[in-house]
């Protein structure tokens, strides 16, 4: 991750992965505001046949960080990412978003916030979940 709320509101990064809706990753807006591209980095702590990833935005009714453009990578080392497996533009809702690829094996993911809903500086996401490939 490249940028957490932990002064104005928790928004630490953890929180994107807590399995809880109610609680959201949201990058600094407090006493600074970095720049896109916002990044959030997950070590799955095994390898696996990542097929796709689900993102859940924030859930408290703003629209402040909600994500527009990004972009989705897997990483068998979290050092050497390649060429993204998603690109996209995620539709302007509250409601949960899947996007599925053609399965990649790997340890790490990398979600990538090109672009914001409303055009401003900020990334949120209440859950980001990562979908596994069937075994053939």
């Amino acid at each position: 991750m490249d940028s957490q709320e932990l002064v104005g509101e928790n928004g630490a990064a953890t929180n994107a992965f807590d399995g809880k809706s109610t609680t959201f990753w949201h990058t600094q807006w407090y006493n600074a505001q970095p720049p896109m591209p916002h990044e959030i980095q997950i070590d799955l702590r095994a390898s696996y046949n990542v097929a796709g990833f689900r993102y859940l935005p924030r859930q408290d009714g703003k629209t402040n960080g909600r994500i527009a453009r990004y972009e989705f990578y897997v990483s068998t080392d979290g050092s050497n990412w390649g060429t993204a497996v998603a690109t996209g533009t995620f539709t302007n809702t509250a409601n949960q978003q899947e996007v599925q690829f053609a399965p990649k094996v790997g340890s790490y993911v990398r979600l990538r916030v090109l672009s914001e809903v409303n055009g401003s500086p900020y990334a949120a996401v209440a859950d980001l979940n990562v979908l596994q490939a069937n075994a053939p």
